[in-house]
Order: structure tokens, then C-alpha cells, then sequence
């Protein structure tokens, strides 16, 4: 049987498509180019922002386009927030949403047999525990491994809560075992991500915590560990101790910021203010001297001001990121923001999504600047670049999956020059 996948969305999704896709091969099928010919089509898709609402429908109506005969499966984010929509639209055979991934292969075996799965297959959030897919490789020397699934924060321009359901963390012992799996297949670094990372292990009895999995990698023998999307309220002083204290964990953090102004803050439900982000960024950095900061920013929130915008733009400076991702508002059914009043037009979230963007770049290249003229460990990729263990890109001849000793002599825009040691 040949399958073909479509990913969209974030880091989480790619990983659970990876991990889907070694499923499908690890039991003897094909899988192929989303292009290709195929008799079975999955789409993972995602529902971040309406855009990503309406690539998910196109993909799926695109499948079915290739080719009519085939099955054509929906996963993911959007396919939960919104099956009924998704189970209307023409060629969509089977609507998994956010469960079932483990058991794919044999619900799209059945489902090519003409057998409906049954719904208790498929289990609602109340009763869906942690699907425990393996790592999955993101080349031939990074791996990701998911710890942590589900999101109670409710932040009021998101609906991943409602596509993602309650905290779902995987064992501790689960984990160790895959660290060093990992470790013995020769994988030099290791991607922790999760939908709500900095909550993991709260579902579980024994209540262990992200600080533990740290712990644990160097118990492993990881040689790089890096951490998916943060919540900054996380990065107390026992976080920032710890994380200075590893041997494995790369200095990178990427805490979500959304915005700079206290007043937007409240408005998007976010549950610290400005100052609190500032605290904890400078509390890293005072353990970790070469830590990078990086964050997502969204621009132009119902009612944002022009002097709230402003706000932002100068907290962003303030911070001094290392790399920013912006993102224009995205208006979600179903969420507060989505009624809020002051709903700005889409050119005017276009602009200030440039300025803030434009900013980032700035402050993207200030950052490598400072990095001329230090020696870094570089994990040398197949295409002659790298990167740092505070996530600054560097181009140098070097060989493949090794960890490179390397000298920042220049940069060119937001790539790194190196020389090899």
C-alpha cells in the first residue's frame, strides 16, 4: 500500500506525522511523495489560524483530486475542532482528529476494507491517555522525541485546547528508555517538544517535571538537548539552575511572549506581564551569559492601539531576542478574541506584523555580531551548515553529523561565517 502525508502547522505536528509515517513503513508499506500517486492520503492538518483552517480543507480536496479511488484520511488539529466540516468535505473517508495516531495503520487498513472504525477506537479527551509514538528522526543526527500532549491554558485567540484536550504527559520511564535508544542509534542531539511543554508530568502520579528530563538526558549520555516552546513563567530560579547545571542542554530558549504591553497581555488571557518576562529572560541569562531568547509575537490583537503596538515593538528591543516569529492576528471561531471589539483590518495587522518583523531581523543579526570571535560546538549538517548550541546557524565546510569545533569569524544577513579548529 502507498501512503502519502501531508503536514501542516507546528513542530508537534511534523513530529507526529514522522512518527506515523515509520508506523506505515515498519509495517511494510510505501510511503511517498504527497504528490505521487497513492491509495491512502493523510493530511495532518492544522487550525492555528484561519489560513491554516483553509490550507487544511484545500490539501484534503487536493488528495481526492489526485486521485478519487483512493482514501483520504484527516488528522490532526482542524479534523477535531471541526469534524463535522471536515466530514462533509467531498473524498474524506475517514476524520481522526487529534487520537488514533497510534493505531493508524490498522484503522486505514480497516477503513480500506470498507469497515468504519468504531468510535471507542477513536477515544474522546476523557478518556485518551498519552500516545506513546517513538522518537522520530529529524536528520541523520537530530532527533525528536514528544513528552507532553494537551493544553489547559486558554488563551483567548486559541483553540489548540479544544483540538488537543486535556494534559496528557508520557512516563518518565518512557522516556528514559527512548533517551537511550536514541543515544545507542548514534543521534547527537534531541528535541524535546510537547504542545505545552513546561506543564509536562503534571497528569502523571508522580509528578515529575521538565527539570527531571533534563536531569535525566545527561543520565543518558545525550550529547545536545534542546527544549521546544516554553512558558516563560517556567523559568524560575530552580529552572535556570538547573538548565545551567546540565552538561547536554543547548542554551536556547524559545519563550512565548505574544506581546510586550500589559494591557494586551490581559486581554489574551497570558497570565504574566511584561515585567515577569523580563525577570525570568534576565534570570537566564545570568546563570547562562550565552543564551539565546527567541519568541513568538502576534501583531495587531483586537483593540491593540497604536501606543500598545509601540509597546511592543520597544519591549522587544528591550528583551533583546535572539530571533522573533511574528504572525498577524488570526481570527478563531469559537474564542474570546474572535468576538472582542476593535477588530483591526488586515492591512493594518499586516503593517505593524512588518515593523515587528523588521525589528527581529535587527536584532536577529545583533545577536550573531556578538557570537564574531567565539569558538563554538557546531553539529555540522549534509548541507555545510550547522548549528551553535544557542541556535545561531553557521556556514563551514566540516563533515556531516560531527560535532564541530569551529571559530565565528563573520556573518552574511542571519547566517554565520565559521572557520574549522
Amino acid at each position: 500500500m502507498k501512503v502519502a502525508f501531508y503536514t501542516l502547522g507546528c513542530k508537534v505536528n511534523h513530529y507526529e506525522t514522522a512518527a506515523m509515517a515509520e508506523l506505515f513503513q515498519g509495517l511494510g508499506h510505501q510511503v511517498v511523495d504527497f504528490a505521487e500517486p497513492a491509495d491512502v492520503y493523510i493530511v495532518n492538518t492544522c487550525t492555528v489560524t484561519a489560513v491554516a483552517d483553509q490550507k487544511s480543507r484545500q490539501m484534503l480536496s487536493r488528495a481526492h483530486a489526485q486521485n478519487p479511488d483512493a482514501l483520504v484520511v484527516a488528522v490532526g488539529c482542524y479534523s477535531e475542532v471541526a469534524k463535522e466540516k471536515v466530514s462533509a468535505l467531498p473524498g474524506v473517508d475517514l476524520v481522526l482528529g487529534t487520537g488514533g495516531r497510534k493505531d493508524i495503520v490498522s484503522l486505514v487498513e480497516r477503513a480500506m476494507m470498507g469497515e468504519k472504525p468504531d468510535p471507542e477506537s477513536v477515544p474522546p479527551f476523557s478518556r485518551r491517555s498519552f500516545e506513546d509514538l517513538s522518537a522520530v528522526a529529524d536528520s541523520r543526527t537530530r532527533a525528536t522525541l514528544k513528552v507532553q500532549d494537551g493544553c489547559v491554558s486558554f488563551c483567548t485567540y486559541c483553540a489548540i485546547p479544544f483540538a488537543r484536550g486535556a494534559l496528557r504527559s508520557r512516563s518518565l520511564e518512557s522516556c528514559r528508555r527512548e533517551l537511550l535508544a536514541l543515544v545507542e542509534k548514534g543521534y547527537r542531539e534531541i528535541v524535546l517538544t510537547g504542545i505545552e511543554l513546561t506543564e509536562y508530568g503534571k497528569d502523571l502520579a508522580d509528578k515529575p517535571t521538565l527539570r527531571d528530563l533534563i536531569r535525566l538526558s545527561d543520565e543518558c549520555g545525550v550529547e545536545r538537548l534542546r527544549l521546544g516552546s516554553l512558558d516563560p513563567r517556567f523559568a524560575d530560579e530552580s529552572f535556570a539552575e538547573a538548565c545551567a547545571e546540565s552538561r547536554s542542554l543547548c542554551h536556547q530558549f524559545h519563550l512565548s511572549l505574544q506581546s510586550g504591553s500589559n494591557t494586551v497581555l490581559q486581554r489574551m488571557n497570558r497570565r504574566y506581564s511584561a515585567e515577569e518576562y523580563l525577570e525570568n529572560a534576565d534570570r537566564l541569562r545570568a546563570y547562562m551569559p550565552d543564551a539565546a531568547i527567541t519568541t513568538d509575537v502576534i501583531a495587531g490583537f483586537p483593540g491593540e492601539t497604536e501606543a500598545e503596538h509601540t509597546e511592543t515593538a520597544a519591549f522587544l528591543r528591550q528583551v533583546g531576542f535572539a530571533r522573533i516569529h511574528v504572525f498577524p492576528y488570526s481570527r478563531r471561531p469559537g474564542t474570546k478574541a474572535a468576538a472582542m471589539p476593535g477588530q483591526l483590518t488586515r492591512q493594518e495587522k499586516a503593517r505593524r506584523a512588518k515593523e515587528l518583523i523588521a525589528i527581529g531581523e535587527e536584532l536577529e543579526r545583533a545577536f550573531i555580531d556578538r557570537q564574531i570571535g567565539t569558538v563554538q560546538q557546531v553539529l555540522m549538517e549534509e548541507d555545510g551548515t550547522g548549528y551553535t548550541k544557542n541556535y545561531v546557524r553557521v556556514r563551514c565546510p566540516g563533515p556531516a553529523g560531527e560535532l564541530a569545533r569551529v571559530r565565528i569569524v563573520g556573518r552574511k544577513d542571519t547566517i554565520a561565517k565559521g572557520e574549522l579548529l
